[in-house]
């Protein structure tokens, strides 16, 4: 009798600033993806204009349905949307560390609202990352509490799934379930925090605990997939329960070569796009880390890194082929994998 897989629904990172280079956000992006080295990295939806340039134009809800489409075809489960203030009244929910970005966050939640909005939802679910490092309006709040209500969200035990980035704040996380309770919501809350943060915390008000990002320097994918597996097994020792992290790419270098004002990196080495064989064994040691510790990682669910982050790497979503059409091949071998 063949083994059966066990059974794992991948969230996909989803964080998105293929926006038109007028946007704050898009204006890197095009930026540093236009370059011949990393044009290969513009998604699908780019356009290559007559004078050899790059541009990413407004996406309609027919545009963004047919991301979703593809998405939903290569076996994505849900995606975990970066959930930014959106709100321009008072924010006084947390407190803001990046006063001079605050007015252009809205932008990146122009993806997560064209999601919302579609009626492909049903096929694909959502999660938020909210963040501790941000404010938010009243109006957020009930936006989010809104979202959480639905049938597509993500929920454990009918527990909306919330992920909290990238500081563990303690009274920021008392405050959120709090709220929620009011909306009579009882959230499930898996922190981001960094393996070598010091002090660590007690965790003492999330559920789980987990990871954004597959990151480090390394000429080749199994270096990558080496430190996932050393990120899942050291949130073991951190208290809560353990939603695992698997990658599909991490190599920043369009953003080591042109810095954005917000992040920086090493200079690396970093590793190519991942092969069939890489997002294969990407998926072995994730499920054998949920059987290995069927107690710390109960979930069934995993994160995958990412499915957008083009500038950073990481990502699954299609990009734009030299003939113009969508290269799917790295959604295709994730598909495959995870069969």
């Amino acid at each position: 009798m063949k083994d059966e897989k066990l059974p794992l629904r991948v969230g996909a990172i989803n964080w998105d600033a293929s926006l038109p280079a007028e946007t704050y956000f898009g204006g890197y992006a095009v930026r540093n993806l236009s370059t011949p080295e990393f044009c290969d990295r513009l998604p699908f939806f780019a356009q290559k204009l007559p004078d050899g340039t790059y541009r990413i134009p407004v996406r309609s809800q027919a545009d963004y349905d047919r991301e979703l489409t593809y998405a939903i075809e290569g076996g994505i489960d849900f995606f975990v949307f970066c959930w930014y203030p959106d709100d321009d009244r008072p924010r006084s929910f947390g407190t803001e560390r990046y006063e001079y970005l605050a007015e252009h966050f809205h932008e990146l939640n122009t993806a997560r609202k064209l999601y919302q909005s579609s009626a492909l939802n049903r096929q694909i679910g959502m999660c938020a990352i909210v963040f501790s490092i941000h404010a938010y309006s009243e109006n957020d709040l009930e936006e989010l509490f809104d979202a959480m209500r639905q049938d597509y969200y993500e929920k454990i035990d009918g527990r909306p799934l919330v992920v909290i980035y990238n500081l563990y704040d303690e009274a920021f996380i008392r405050e959120l379930r709090e709220r929620a309770a009011e909306k009579g919501l009882e959230l499930y809350v898996a922190c981001i925090h960094a393996s070598k943060a010091e002090p660590r915390p007690d965790f003492a008000q999330a559920d789980a605990v987990t990871c954004y990002a597959v990151g480090g320097s390394g000429e080749d994918f199994a270096a990558l997939n080496a430190n996932a597996r050393n990120l899942n097994r050291e949130r073991l020792h951190f208290g809560p329960k353990v939603i695992p992290i698997m990658s599909a790419g991490w190599n920043p270098m369009p953003r080591v070569k042109q810095p954005c004002p917000w992040v920086g990196y090493g200079s690396g080495p970093y590793a190519g796009r991942p092969t069939d064989t890489d997002l294969e064994e990407a998926f072995c040691q994730t499920r054998a880390f949920i059987e290995e510790n069927p107690d710390k990682a109960d979930t069934g669910l995993a994160f995958i890194f990412a499915w957008n982050e083009f500038e950073e790497g990481g990502y699954l979503c299609p990009t734009l082929a030299a003939d113009g059409s969508a290269d799917d091949t790295a959604l295709r071998a994730f598909e495959k994998a995870k069969k």
